[in-house]
């Protein structure tokens, strides 16, 4: 019994050892980082929204073109060549220049915390699928134990049986259980693929690899409550609720520009002739105001749309920052339970490794039932499983509460 148990807990610390590229958690995290396309694509997304950003001073900056030409005619063998210069400077536009800055910075800082969200959805993503390949392993490991002690039950009822001293329906349920415990391992194996490829995937890879993990669940027990309402306001999804209030604000600012006349200066500097270069000489400047006083009331239902946008932005704001606390305060609650349930299985554990000790040597001598012993075997393997399983589901549990509150991945 001893040789057994010890033999299980080698199986959980030991470093795994199937033949694969083995990884530690601070590599999976560097190669995350460098080739996970939902990352990336949330970068490039702040990338387009800086450059749209950039984009909108230049409604502050003055427009310049230039133009040159060539003609000829049919009528005539002459050739008149044209140069030009022109510029053009808004000086009022309705505020809609100032407004449309504002609205790209919001729209800026949404991408922003959209890049935030990716990377603690990715730090979930990653810390789910490492617990869970490092839990296919010892699990793999464990299941092999449990089938060698399987198979030493069954030669121990099948002697008794063959002395008379058990009936045949013990000997039969023994070799279920070993059969039983022969499909789990085998079940183990199939499982241990499935997680290297939920890995693989977190880290990027497209093709399928053999992968496995070096390292142990690390668990730690949470801290006290924090204030979850102030937590949810640094949220990724509350800050970018709070964005899009200030686009739809912005929006409702560049909706009204539309009431106001527009003002800008212009001039021009132009040479013409039918040499090259042309030398006779035009120039013009002046300032233009354009009010289109009614385009068909499209100006005022833009206004009473942009208003409507910024009152249902406002909302969902308010249902971003209610969610995020309640979230908060769920995965706490989850992180707690998956904490104290660990030691709670290993409690049990430690009492089903002592009962198992003790009743299989009232059985081997003749003092506890089949039956009896049975189940304490059973409670055995089930607590070991039960233990195993409890430090995957705290290390996710911890997960989800990070995930919760933005926390991404860091090099």
């Amino acid at each position: 019994m001893k040789r057994f148990i010890c033999c299980a807990l080698l199986a959980v610390l030991s470093p795994p050892a199937f033949g694969g590229e083995a990884l530690t958690w601070e590599a999976c995290v560097g190669e995350a980082l460098d080739r996970n396309p939902d990352l990336a694509g949330a970068a490039e997304s702040v990338w387009k929204a800086r450059s749209q950003h950039q984009a909108s001073f230049s409604g502050f900056f003055p427009q310049l073109s230039a133009s040159a030409g060539l003609s000829k005619t049919d009528s005539a063998s002459s050739e008149d060549y044209s140069l030009g210069l022109s510029a053009r400077q808004s000086l009022f536009s309705g505020f809609k220049d100032k407004a449309g800055v504002e609205r790209s910075a919001a729209d800026l800082n949404s991408a922003e915390a959209g890049l935030q969200a990716a990377l603690s959805n990715l730090g979930f993503q990653l810390q789910s699928a490492f617990s869970r390949l490092l839990y296919a392993q010892e699990q793999m490991k464990l299941a092999q134990i449990i089938s060698e002690r399987r198979g030493e039950n069954v030669r121990l009822v099948e002697l008794r049986y063959e002395a008379g001293r058990e009936h045949k329906g013990s000997y039969l349920r023994s070799k279920a259980a070993n059969r039983q415990a022969e499909f789990e391992a085998s079940q183990a194996k199939r499982a241990l693929r499935v997680a290297q490829r939920e890995l693989a995937k977190a880290l990027g890879r497209s093709e399928f690899d053999v992968i496995e993990v070096t390292g142990s669940f690390k668990t730690a027990s949470p801290e006290e409550a924090p204030e979850f309402r102030f937590l949810a306001a640094r949220t990724p999804a509350v800050l970018q609720a709070e964005a899009q209030t200030r686009a739809a604000e912005a929006g409702v600012a560049v909706s009204k520009s539309q009431l106001y006349p527009d003002i800008a200066a212009s001039g021009s500097l132009s040479r013409r002739g039918s040499d090259w270069p042309p030398g006779s000489k035009n120039w013009s400047a002046g300032v233009s105001l354009s009010f289109p006083f009614f385009p068909g009331g499209r100006n005022i239902f833009d206004v009473k749309s942009a208003l409507a946008e910024e009152r249902r932005s406002r909302a969902g704001q308010r249902s971003a920052a209610d969610q995020a606390a309640l979230d908060l305060e769920d995965k706490f609650a989850a992180f707690q339970d998956a904490a104290e349930q660990t030691e709670v299985r290993r409690e049990f554990l430690d009492a089903a490794e002592v009962r198992a000790q003790i009743a299989r040597s009232q059985y081997t001598s003749g003092l506890l039932s089949f039956e009896d012993w049975d189940l304490i075997e059973n409670d055995l393997i089930s607590g070991q499983k039960a233990m195993l399983a409890s430090l995957r589901d705290a290390v996710i549990a911890r997960a989800g509460w990070e995930r919760a509150q933005g926390k991404g991945l860091r090099p």
